[in-house]
């Protein structure tokens, strides 16, 4: 289950960086769409602010929660900060990836029926 788990999540983390890549205009991760969701709701977090968010996330509960990274989540700057540089962007994926990889190829099938803090 642990590998299956770290492929699902390293798949995705290389999903992320080809999205984040992709972007010719570093202008436009930052940009909020008005677009609205099927629930008629509005898009309101740029895609450069998803990206910090989902590092963040996976930084905190995998790194952090499950093995002990000594990672310090600043949730509230996931989604303030602006104008990161692609560079950064990516080199944050690409941290984040190492991060989930190491963490969960050190856990045992047992360790998830661990009760983990969330914070």
């Amino acid at each position: 289950m642990i590998n299956t788990l770290s492929d699902l999540f390293l798949r995705d983390l290389e999903k992320l960086k080809t999205e984040i890549s992709s972007f010719r205009d570093e202008k436009n991760l930052w940009k909020i769409s008005g677009d609205t969701h099927l629930d008629g709701g509005q898009v309101k977090n740029s895609s450069g602010n998803l990206c910090l968010h989902l590092c963040g996330n996976l930084q905190h509960f995998i790194g952090a929660i499950l093995g002990n990274s000594g990672y310090i989540r600043n949730r509230d700057a996931e989604f303030s900060q602006k104008n990161v540089p692609i560079r950064e962007l990516v080199a944050e994926i690409e941290l984040t990836s190492k991060v989930v990889k190491q963490t969960l190829e050190s856990l045992t099938e047992s360790s998830l029926n661990n009760i983990y803090s969330l914070y």
